[in-house]
Formats: structure tokens, sequence, C-alpha cells
């Protein structure tokens, strides 16, 4: 399970190795899971003090990274759960609203109500920032390519791909979206291929798949809810389990193909 029973998970991220997923809970812990028999690693990670919004893993897979809303920084432990680096990323006094760490954690985006910045990991050190419209930006996701882009989810169901690069956005718009739909959750695949997206209030099929046009693939067939990741391979896509496909209402992991989960191969 990724979490113990009732308990609704704020981010999860999967280790660069494929064999760990970090699950992270309102109570401001954490927990490294392995993959394979999603039995828990080591004891809960209990150093935030505030909501977490983002998780991940360094290259080596076994220190893990998270941020949480007050802008606290940790690098930590995943066997042992000892804090080996404290830094506060914030762009002035404000809370973050939006954080998304890169796969391999070496790119942190952060952002307050007018503007997003991209941050060096570890450094901690600002290497991008981009004015935001006013409509509320929902959710960001990295993809880790040479020259990293960063997809902006907004609340018109519009979203950008900023290349941190240029300073330059692609400005795009989910397909087949009504006006009460409002994305929940957004995921991007490390190839930048494929994006996932979960809509707000939408039992039947919360978790919707689209290309980086915006154009979705009907052929999925995943019922799964947030948090979610892809695997640093971008071949697998692990979820939780919608709580009422369980009899107890938990939320279990569930692990699939793409390839599965579209219906055809990858892009």
């Amino acid at each position: 399970m990724l979490a113990d029973t009732h308990a609704h998970i704020t981010a999860v991220a999967w280790s660069p190795d494929g064999e760990k997923i970090i699950s992270a809970l309102p109570d401001h812990t954490i927990r490294c899971w392995n993959i394979t028999s999603t039995h828990p690693i080591g004891p809960a990670f209990g150093g935030h003090k505030d909501m977490i919004l983002t998780a991940g893993f360094l290259p080596d897979s076994s220190h893990a990274i998270s941020l949480s809303r007050d802008g606290e920084l940790l690098v930590w432990d995943t066997e042992s759960g000892k804090v080996t680096q404290a830094v506060t990323v914030s762009n002035a006094a404000q809370t973050i609203f939006v954080a998304a760490l890169s796969i391999d954690s070496s790119l942190l985006v952060t952002s307050g109500t007018k503007e997003g910045v991209a941050w060096e990991i570890p450094k901690s050190v600002q290497v991008a920032q981009i004015t935001l419209p006013d409509v509320p930006l929902l959710h960001a996701a990295i993809i880790p390519q040479n020259h990293p882009r960063v997809v902006l989810a907004f609340g018109d169901r519009s979203f950008w791909i900023w290349d941190t690069s240029t300073g330059k956005h692609d400005d795009e718009r989910f397909e087949g979206l009504d006006e009460d739909d409002i994305p929940f959750a957004m995921a991007a695949s490390p190839d930048g291929k494929l994006l996932a997206l979960e809509i707000d209030g939408d039992v039947d099929h919360p978790t919707r798949f689209y290309d980086m046009k915006g154009h979705e693939f009907k052929t999925s067939n995943m019922r799964c809810t947030h948090p979610f990741a892809f695997s640093p391979d971008g071949k697998f896509f692990a979820a939780s389990s919608v709580p009422s496909d369980s009899k107890d209402s938990s939320c279990k992991l569930i692990v699939r193909s793409v390839e599965e989960i579209i219906g055809c191969s990858a892009l």
C-alpha cells in the first residue's frame, strides 16, 4: 500500500534505479516503499513542519529530497531518515503554492501567485524566472532533457511548455475539457511525450493521458488517481487506486506499462 488506510498522499516519486517509491502524507511525513513488495523501507521521515509539496530521489537512489510549503528543502537518507542537507528555497517571504522536482532532482520549480522560478539543485540557485498570467497556476511538471522544459497547467484548462534555457513558452490547451473540469494533478513522462492529468470530481475516469499538444489518448484504460509518477525510463506509470474500488477504501499502489495504458506504443 502507498499509505495507511484512508490517508491522502500529497506527493509521490520513483527512484532512478526503479526499485523504490516515496510518498508524502498530510501529517508532514514521508514513507519509502519497495516497488516489488510495496513494503515500507526504514522509518517514516518526519523532518518537515509544513505540508510537503514535492519529493524525489537523488541519482544514487539512496537519498531523497523533499520540499514543504514553507520553503524548507531537505535531503535525507531513505534507510535511516538522517537529514544530510537543509536549505530554504524561496524567492521571498511567501508561501509556495506550486512546486515540482525533475525526475533526477536536479531542477526544482516553485511558484507564488505572480512568478514561477526554476532552481538548480542541490545548489539552490535560481536559473530562470517566468511571469505568470492572471489565471491561477494549478500544477507544474518538469521534462528532464538536455534543455529542461516545464509544463505549467492553469485553471482555465490551458498549459504552457516553458523552456527554462530560452525563457520562451508554447501555449496549448487540453482538449475535451468542460468549463467545470479542473486539473487536480499532473505528471510528465521523462521523454516529454505524455502528460497524465487528473480531473477533479471525475469519478468514472479521473486520470487522462495527453500528448504535448493537448490531444487526449481516448484509448487510455487505467482507472487511478493522484499522486502518480512515470518511471525513470518512461515505460511504466505508478499511481494510487481509486479508494472506492477497494473494500476498505484504502489507496493501493498500481503499476502498469504505459503501452498497456494508452493501448499503443510510445509516440
